[in-house]
């Protein structure tokens, strides 16, 4: 059943596109979703409307990145240092070579069609997370310069009194944008070139309807191109169909992954401890990244803020006077202002402001973060790791709707009604309808 009854002009003629009337921008994309795409081909991923959180969470639920170590160059490319998982870097040139040689046996058309089919060469792929989350920190850190007033400044005087009014700003903040990594992966910022699972043949306009259907769902090669992706392992995306990423758990896939030996475990790669070995969880260096971006923040800030002003007793002339002092440097051991439980505390603190506080910060869940904390129930991780991998357990069933985008960079400018609240979703079985 369809939302309109389209015609078969709309149908061959997509106009969806940024910056039409709302009305119209509805039909064109529901149109789109519902209609357009073929049908008599292999389903293809929608992470639009359907899988939205695929590679960025695992079966648990927990936000993931891909370890570096198992990151590997692509080598059919258009640009040059592209990367993807090792076993996603080998299906595609297998895919690729298939593609090419089909292309040599006449199989393929190549007049008149999208060369980008016949003879795919990768465009994007791996796109760093970090590297996204420590711009975007970046930003949180100008929002909070620019806040601050003439008095709110001069009362920082020193890395305690920063600490204090930084922490007090994230927490504001929390309630409406995501601070920590586990949470910002979440957003509508990022995608599944972040998971090292995708690559993408083409550079276009993902925005642009009329662009997807001319130049790839209305291409003579079209269906012959995702039955071989298909075959090697991937699955095209709905809304872009030049992105293919990896098929978790295909049969096709699978065969890829499971030729790798992990020593540490004895044991090749499987469906079981794929996530172990592929992907890192963000939640066990959540709290080490917030203790290094306040001694960040601190240091950025004396650098361009060097002095302060005090009102001081002038016993002479029987008044006060403001005198200038400077702002010591970052102290050489950061655990006298920012102890172990203070950034416990902020850690929970904000998990919970972000998850619009669906679990009261007890007294007793403090008592049992210490006792996670000193006992270390996993001996491989520090205390610190242990207890965001037990805070991580509480919040992870509130993740963060994919329609939360974070527009432009205004958005940390104003932190009013215009940046939209609210946005946590309990969706304990989501991952049941990922993989």
């Amino acid at each position: 059943m369809t939302t309109f009854n389209y015609t078969l002009f709309d149908l061959q003629n997509p106009a969806g596109r940024n910056g039409l009337s709302s009305f119209a921008m509805y039909f064109q994309r529901a149109m789109y979703k519902e209609a357009v795409y073929p049908t008599n081909i292999p389903a293809p991923l929608d992470t639009w409307y359907d899988k939205q959180y695929y590679g960025r969470v695992d079966q648990q639920q927990n936000t993931i990145i891909p370890s570096y170590d198992n990151l590997a160059p692509l080598t059919t490319v258009a640009r040059q240092n592209l990367f993807a998982l090792n076993f996603v870097a080998q299906a595609f040139e297998d895919f690729a070579s298939h593609m090419r040689n089909a292309t040599i046996l006449g199989v393929l058309a190549t007049d008149g069609t999208n060369e980008k089919i016949f003879n795919p060469e990768a465009y994007q792929a791996y796109n760093d997370p970090t590297r996204m989350y420590s711009d975007y920190t970046q930003q949180l850190y100008n929002s909070f310069v620019d806040g601050l007033s003439l008095d709110e400044s001069n009362k920082i005087t020193n890395f305690e009194s920063f600490t204090k009014t930084w922490f007090g700003y994230l927490k504001t903040v929390a309630d409406f944008i995501p601070v920590t990594k586990t949470n910002y992966l979440l957003t509508g910022m990022g995608n599944t070139f972040n998971s090292g699972l995708s690559v993408a043949l083409d550079l276009g306009p993902a925005a642009d309807d009329s662009y997807k259907y001319d130049n790839w769902l209305n291409d003579y090669n079209f269906a012959f191109y995702v039955k071989v992706a298909k075959k090697f392992g991937f699955t095209v995306s709905k809304n872009t169909p030049w992105v293919l990423t990896a098929d978790l758990f295909s049969d096709a896939i699978t065969k890829y992954f499971s030729d790798y030996y992990v020593s540490e475990l004895q044991s090749v790669v499987t469906e079981d401890n794929f996530f172990d070995v592929y992907f890192d969880k963000t939640c066990i260096t959540d709290i080490g990244e917030l203790k290094q971006l306040t001694a960040n923040a601190y240091s950025a800030y004396i650098q361009n803020n060097p002095i302060y002003q005090q009102p001081v007793f002038n016993t002479g002339c029987d008044k006060y006077v403001f005198e200038t002092f400077v702002r010591p440097p970052l102290p050489d051991s950061l655990s006298v202002v920012m102890s172990d439980k203070a950034l416990m505390d902020l850690y929970v603190s904000l998990r919970s402001l972000e998850a619009s506080e669906p679990v009261q910060v007890s007294a007793k869940l403090k008592t049992e973060l210490a006792n996670i904390y000193t006992v270390r129930p996993d001996k491989s991780l520090t205390g610190l790791e242990n207890a965001a991998n037990y805070i991580n357990t509480i919040y992870r069933d509130y993740l963060y709707s994919f329609g939360y985008v974070l527009n432009n960079i205004d958005a940390l400018k104003n932190l009013d009604n215009r940046v939209r609240t609210g946005n946590i979703a309990t969706v304990g079985s989501i991952t049941q309808t990922i993989y």
